[in-house]
């Protein structure tokens, strides 16, 4: 019973999903000045993500696998729409296995983290850390609350001291 719910709990709760992509332009390229990502970089561990949410494309960003932070996140600002903080994190089990077609973002408390983590931060890196997780694309530039949403994923975040990601970054 408790698998089974838990279960619909990740169903109700998963509606969004990270495109790793091959070329940002082609298929996120709205983020980017003419259209064009502003860095190339060789190598497998370097990810490009069209960070989606509900079927919509909200922002774009460049992963690092090898060292699990992101390179840059790149979104359009409209003005700040008073979007409200998720405070719930989504893991993108695709980052860690190939084999995930659904491609879904997934609330990290929700599922069986297992062999996840190999190519993605975890809530577990920052725990004590001294460290909190910023935003790159931040939740208060996002131009919906959606956005706002699916800006709360690892590859969007890196190591930030906490009284700078709560202060000025803020």
């Amino acid at each position: 019973m408790s698998l089974l719910l838990h279960l619909l709990m990740l169903s109700l709760l998963s509606a969004g999903s990270a495109k790793v992509v091959d070329d940002f332009e082609k298929s996120c390229g709205q983020f980017f000045a003419n259209g064009k990502s502003p860095t190339k970089f060789t190598g497998d561990h370097y990810k490009q993500i069209c960070q989606t949410l509900d079927n919509a494309v909200h922002f774009a960003t460049l992963y690092d696998t090898y060292n699990k932070i992101p390179v840059y996140s790149a979104y359009v600002f409209e003005g700040l729409m008073g979007c409200t903080r998720l405070n719930s994190w989504y893991i993108e089990p695709q980052l860690d296995d190939d084999n995930n077609a659904e491609e879904n973002m997934e609330f990290e408390t929700f599922v069986d983290i297992g062999e996840l983590g190999e190519n993605q931060a975890l809530n577990k890196d920052y725990y004590r850390s001294g460290f909190d997780r910023g935003h790159l694309a931040p939740v208060y530039h996002a131009n919906s609350q959606e956005c706002a949403d699916a800006t709360f994923t690892p590859t969007n975040a890196a190591p930030q001291n906490h009284s700078f990601n709560r202060v000025e970054w803020r």
